[in-house]
């Protein structure tokens, strides 16, 4: 049972780390693949609903220059702390929002509040994050 819950934990994780990876190198169709349909997004300024509205938002927030390939910047998440309740699981943690400059400095800091569900496929995939400053 304990191994079955650290499998759980590690692959919520995986979803979390490669979420962070994807708005840094990946393209809005990747990050969309590991939300959930119904999924909510909130942060300052911001509330998406659904995977379609949720993609978009994220789209605008490259067009910003915050996230994706062009930016150079990278996300970096801390301090994951994950527990998982059957098909559903939160995670909590911290982010960094780093530049790519010379010296590379941090353009923003917070926290996400995230809830996961498992899919009818077996996968992880995000439902919910409050991104907190």
């Amino acid at each position: 049972m304990v191994f079955q819950e650290a499998a759980e934990a590690i692959g919520i994780a995986n979803v979390l780390h490669a979420f962070a990876r994807l708005a840094d190198e990946g393209t809005p169709p990747d990050l969309g693949a590991l939300l959930a349909d119904d999924v909510e997004w909130t942060m300052a300024g911001a509330h998406w609903r659904g995977r379609e509205q949720t993609v978009a938002g994220l789209s605008h927030m490259r067009e910003l220059g915050h996230a994706g390939p062009d930016s150079g910047n990278r996300h970096v998440i801390t301090n994951l702390e994950v527990h998982v309740t059957g098909d559903r699981a939160t995670a909590s943690s911290y982010f960094l929002l780093v530049s790519s400059g010379s010296p590379a400095a941090i353009l923003a800091a917070g926290a996400y509040r995230d809830e996961l569900s498992r899919g009818q496929d077996g996968r992880w995939r995000l439902a919910r994050r409050e991104v907190a400053s």
